[in-house]
């Protein structure tokens, strides 16, 4: 079909502005870019104004037909009757009566989008209002064409009105000799010579004029595809149709109207591109912001867990402190004399000593813990206090004002009674009491051996003496190994007793330090995961930002290319 090139860069130009106009909706662009994207893209669908004219039975309905390929003009109205036939695209068929002189008919031919066709009555049978009405389409119009038939071109009432239209409007005018095939081709080429002349004489110049067969070009393209080829070459249709594409794109109606779409879209696409990498850019910069206060953060973590190595180093010495204390007051107890009471009378003493060290440690413990959570506190203030002014320094406006602090003293208190209930529950058990209370009657009941045969070697002796025996010696000695054997077995226990405690109380610190510190870092991860979760709206925002921006630019920069590419191509001959 004629333009088809033309259409088609139109076609590509107004996809690419479709999509310029969706982007800027998107990167809410100014109202007048908006207004203007639109203004664009109604004047681009804007079709094409063929004005057709020429005398009565001329062949003016059937060039129409020929070229678009379908039989959609009246070739057989009575000059009487006859009206101006404004033909437009609808999806259905229908005529719409105008005036008594103009009707507008819809076809649903898919070249009407792209071509209006105003078919008027013959010249010689055109009246004042059907003049009138036809002198309102051609100041509109693209392309005027004028069909001459072969067989009569030289009526007055035809070249009157062409006068007309070539002196006052300056139209570009087409001239069509029709009906060639009623005349050989030596007639066909004296009357076209006839006809340049007349148009040289009557119009001060010769407008292009084709010598053609409406009738075969229309078979050609409608009939037997075997002869298309043949029909097509006798008609002289191609030149006809050629001329008119290479119109309607050197035109300023055709390319020029693109050029000018074209180089508008140019500019509103670099104003976009530029407002969206300004957002990309700030976007990225938040981004890395967000990143250096997360390693800031992070970086403060692990101090705050250092100070929990510190707080575990500090109680671990001050445990060992009240251990040496215990064991110094435990080997007291243990002195050789009271070592050896333990095989003579129950004691309970060594209850009410583990009792009191387990009550000296609880309270020594609970007050350093106290004083280390203390610090603790307002260490995480201090970074609380530093992280929200560092955002509010960073990005300013672009983040709500900072939430109101962690309760610390809530949380502080919520601490102390977790590790307190952690110290009640290590140092309630009768772990330590147990092992003691067995160690001790263990104790008692090697020493009760010795100290047995020591009294009844004790006793022999004393009788031997009485009646001057001479076993004496032999008894005394077996009370004194006795005696040296209980002394030696209560030094053992007693070194035993006390290593046992040592243990005891080594399994104990290590039992009551590794919950601490549990409590101590989960409630440190805590606080810095709620501080982590104040800007983690605006990561989020950032990251669900970057994933809009990076596909608009990316469309943005294949918008520039196929701008950039369908203005090299509409570019003027000269420029390019």
């Amino acid at each position: 079909m004629i333009g088809d090139e033309y259409l088609q860069t139109r076609a590509q130009l107004g996809t690419a502005l479709y999509a310029l106009t969706s982007l800027a909706h998107e990167l809410q662009a100014s109202p007048e870019n908006i207004e203007t994207l639109r203004g664009l893209s109604a004047s681009l669908r804007e079709p094409f104004l063929f004005v057709v004219m020429g005398e009565v039975k001329a062949g003016k309905s059937t060039v129409l037909n020929a070229l678009f390929g379908r039989d959609f003009c009246r070739a057989d109205v009575l000059p009487a009757t006859d009206r101006i036939y404004l033909f437009k695209y609808a999806g259905e068929l229908k005529d719409v009566p105008i005036n008594e002189h103009l009707t507008e008919c819809y076809r649903p031919n898919v070249f009407l989008r792209d071509f209006n066709i105003v078919d008027t009555p013959g010249t010689n049978t055109i009246v004042a209002e059907h003049q009138r009405i036809a002198e309102e389409f051609v100041p509109m119009a693209d392309l005027v064409i004028f069909v001459f038939s072969v067989t009569n071109p030289w009526t007055a009432s035809a070249w009157e009105f062409l006068n007309l239209i070539h002196n006052k409007w300056k139209k570009k005018v087409l001239l069509i000799l029709q009906q060639a095939d009623l005349r050989n081709p030596e007639e066909v080429a004296a009357v076209k010579t006839h006809l340049e002349q007349t148009a040289r004489e009557k119009l001060g110049a010769s407008p292009p004029i084709f010598a053609v067969s409406a009738k075969l070009a229309f078979q050609a393209k409608t009939g037997d595809p075997a002869q298309r080829e043949t029909l097509m070459a006798q008609s002289h249709f191609g030149e006809l149709e050629d001329y008119i594409s290479q119109t309607i794109a050197g035109g300023e109606s055709g390319a020029g109207k693109l050029r000018s779409v074209c180089q508008s879209a140019q500019v509103i696409v670099r104003e976009l591109a530029e407002k969206a990498k300004g957002a990309f850019a700030t976007i990225q910069k938040d981004d890395e912001r967000i990143r250096q206060l997360a390693g800031i953060l992070e970086e403060r973590k692990e101090q705050s867990l250092r100070q929990v190595g510190g707080v575990l180093w500090s109680l671990a010495q001050n445990f060992e402190r009240t251990q040496k204390k215990s064991e110094e007051l435990l080997a007291e107890r243990l002195s050789w004399g009271r070592t050896f009471q333990l095989m003579f009378r129950k004691q309970k003493w060594h209850t009410d000593f583990q009792e009191s060290i387990d009550q000296q440690l609880r309270d020594t413990l609970k007050r350093q813990i106290a004083n280390s959570i203390e610090l603790l506190e307002t260490d995480l203030k201090a970074v609380w206090q530093h992280l929200h002014e560092s955002i509010q320094k960073t990005f300013a406006a672009e983040v709500p004002a900072p939430p109101a602090p962690p309760d610390f003293i809530n949380e502080r208190d919520q601490l102390l009674k977790r590790i307190e209930l952690t110290l009640i529950e290590r140092m309630s058990g009768k772990a330590i009491e147990d092992q003691m209370t067995r160690m001790f009657n263990d104790a008692a009941s090697w020493m009760r051996l010795p100290a047995g045969i020591a009294a009844v070697g004790g006793a022999a002796t004393i009788a031997a003496a009485l009646a001057h025996v001479a076993i004496i010696g032999i008894t005394g000695g077996v009370a004194a190994i006795a005696a040296l054997s209980g002394a030696a077995i209560a030094v053992f226990k007693r070194n035993q007793i006390l290593t046992e405690f040592r243990k005891q109380m080594a399994e104990k610190r290590e039992e009551i330090l590794g919950p601490v510190e549990d409590h101590l870092r989960h409630a440190i991860g805590l606080f810095y995961q709620e501080l982590g979760a104040t800007f983690q709206p605006l990561q989020a925002f950032c990251v669900a930002q970057r994933k809009v921006y990076e596909p608009m630019l990316m469309r943005l920069k294949q918008l520039e290319e196929t701008f950039g590419k369908l203005a090299s191509e509409l570019a003027p001959a000269s420029s390019a």
